[in-house]
């Protein structure tokens, strides 16, 4: 006679299928972190785009995706895992994103952190903010790889990110102001990451 036992039923009310409702708990960890994209969360988690499709289509529950997102944004792990209750804590019920904060030093972005920001705060079109500081001023960005046009920007040339002023001239042309090292180049040579929508300056 075998001496195997049956396990016997889960009682937990949360023992999640790894098998379904993947789709709306990463819809959420979306919510939670403020990303529109889930290319976002992709860079934010360290995973390739491949396993986030694979999920997503799978509808495969990430059981590890919602700890690490309880553990940066608070918010709360029954919301993350079954949507009932509220996107955030009673600590933090006022509407907070959680924006990424990066730092250009000699050019290069330092490793990012993550930050809460009052959403009230954010113009509504605003689709996907983060905050970088470059040269003692700390700006919000929102991420933008079109067509570059007038405006303060997020950019990089020949691997050296900055923020600059920049002009579009005709011909194809492009003015970046930079002091007196300012100067003009065709728009190919510029990589456009983000456009300005504010900043502060610290004066003391």
């Amino acid at each position: 006679m075998s001496n195997a036992k049956e396990t016997p039923h889960a009682i937990s009310a949360f023992n999640f299928s790894s098998q379904s409702g993947g789709k709306d708990a990463i819809t959420r960890i979306l919510q939670a972190y403020g990303f529109s994209t889930r290319q976002a969360l992709c860079e934010h988690l360290g995973v390739s785009q491949s396993t986030m499709a694979n999920r997503w289509m799978r509808d495969t529950f990430p059981h590890d995706w919602l700890i690490a997102c309880h553990l940066d944004t608070g918010a709360p792990m029954l919301w993350l895992a079954t949507g009932q209750g509220k996107p955030t804590s009673e600590k933090n019920d006022s509407q907070s994103l959680t924006l990424k904060f990066k730092e250009i030093t000699n050019g290069v972005f330092n490793e990012s952190i993550l930050v809460h920001y009052d959403a009230n705060l954010l113009p509504k079109d605003v689709l996907a903010p983060f905050f970088v500081k470059f040269e003692s001023v700390v700006y919000l960005v929102e991420e933008y790889k079109g067509e570059i046009n007038d405006g303060v920007l997020l950019i990089e040339i020949d691997g050296f990110a900055s923020v600059r002023q920049i002009y579009r001239l005709p011909g194809g042309k492009l003015r970046v102001e930079n002091g007196p090292a300012s100067f003009e180049c065709a728009a190919s040579d510029v990589k456009v990451l983000g456009k300005v929508i504010s900043k502060t300056e610290q004066f003391v």
